[in-house]
């Protein structure tokens, strides 16, 4: 009965960043806490043989808990899967709506790395209500095609609306604006969150099959969203920081 209300929710982002740094941030679930501005606490179930990326208990915290210890050790990434696949975790989040903290269990139920793709699947029973899982995969993209397609728009975007005047001075600023694209002389990846969820049976009855749904994607939408840009900033801050090293 509940399988019928099942329902995905679908994100997919740019981030100017080599796919290896995403990677890096979305796998390294110890450091949630201080890439998720509303991720407070990190830590993995104890009762897991399979545990963050340099294989030992983790617990850690943005609270600045000295005695917290975080394990942020990488390894090559066809040892990923052995470390990550199975383990299970316990977050602690900050609700963005109602600013109360919350339990998530989860479970790394998929882990693929390949030439084209890596993915990482989390799945709970305990999410705001209800079932569900995040897949999150990251590829890359040709820069240079994301350089044409936002070159396009903004031309697009200057045509049939506004005075002729207005038209020239949004062209030639237009026109600068192309000449250094966000991408130009960077790498790029898209990472897609696809969040599936199934209500709990409580909330159906209480609420109603439609209200229950329509808050469910509702909260769900915006707690992806926060996290997504959460990750962009730290990402392309992390390429940033690399490009003036060198």
């Amino acid at each position: 009965m509940l399988e019928r209300l099942q329902f995905s929710i679908p994100i997919t982002i740019t981030i100017a960043a080599p796919v290896d740094i995403v990677w890096d941030a979305i796998s390294d679930i110890p450091s949630y806490s201080s890439i998720l501005s509303s991720c407070v606490s990190v830590e993995c179930q104890p009762n897991t043989s399979t545990v963050g990326k340099g294989g030992s208990t983790v617990k850690s915290s943005n609270k600045g808990n000295a005695t917290n210890n975080k394990s942020v050790s990488k390894g090559p990434l066809e040892e990923q899967p052995t470390r990550l696949l199975g383990s299970r975790w316990k977050i602690t989040r900050i609700s963005v709506l109602e600013n109360q903290t919350y339990e998530a269990p989860l479970t790394i139920t998929q882990h693929s790395v390949t030439d084209t793709s890596r993915i990482l699947t989390f799945s709970t029973y305990e999410m705001l209500g209800s079932t569900c899982s995040l897949k999150l995969t990251v590829e890359k993209v040709d820069a240079s095609l994301l350089n044409e397609d936002s070159s396009t728009n903004r031309s697009n975007s200057n045509r049939g609306s506004g005075t002729n005047s207005e038209r020239r001075d949004s062209a030639g600023s237009a026109s600068s604006s192309t000449k250094q694209p966000m991408f130009e002389g960077k790498e790029a990846c898209q990472l897609t969150a696809i969040m599936t969820m199934i209500p709990y049976q409580f909330f159906v009855k209480l609420l109603g099959v439609m209200c229950c749904l329509c808050l469910l994607k509702w909260r769900a939408r915006i707690a992806m969203e926060c996290d997504l840009e959460d990750v962009t900033a730290y990402c392309e801050g992390k390429y940033e920081e690399q490009l003036n090293a060198d």
